[in-house]
């Protein structure tokens, strides 16, 4: 009898390590999903905006973006919107301290870790007005270029310090 209920209990024992072995491994699994999935399917626009912490504005179009993290995070964003359009409301929900000020370039000059982003081209803007501003641990430097009558072209690079 005694010899009974030891086996009895070695095989329960069994059971238990046996679930308790396949829950760790389905836990692992789990972790180990949620790390590489959204890194397998890249970084989106719906992400870029998360990062920049506001949709894009109503009525946009020619929208390029692109991104890197190296050491921090970096997002460029490229936008068109009609040339009447009022850019404040997308400053307002990133929660943006400070105002555009007309003929300032946070993008003076061409900067050669762009080069590969052709669509990437603020500093040849000839009427313009911009802002550079921290804010919740990101530098924003965003560029509204006047220069083609029919639209403005909004460029804004964000990353993280």
């Amino acid at each position: 009898m005694q010899r009974r209920n030891a086996k009895a209990q070695r095989g329960r024992g069994a059971k238990l390590r046996w679930w308790v072995t396949r829950l760790l491994l389905t836990v692992i699994l789990a972790g180990v999903a949620l790390v590489i999935v959204p890194r397998a399917r890249g970084f989106t626009l719906a992400d870029a905006e998360a990062f920049i912490g506001a949709p894009l504005p109503e009525g946009v179009s020619e929208v390029q973006f692109a991104t890197r993290e190296q050491f921090a995070r970096v997002v460029w964003l490229r936008f068109t919107l009609p040339p009447a359009a009022d850019i404040t409301p997308f400053v307002q929900a990133m929660g943006l301290p400070g105002e555009i000020r007309e003929a300032f370039s946070p993008f003076p000059a061409q900067n050669y870790t762009e080069a590969e982003l052709t669509w990437w081209i603020p500093y040849a803007a000839t009427d313009f007005g911009g802002m550079h501003t921290i804010h919740q641990d990101k530098v924003y430097e965003l560029l509204l270029d006047h220069t083609d009558p029919a639209a403005l072209t909004v460029y804004l690079r964000v990353y993280g310090l």
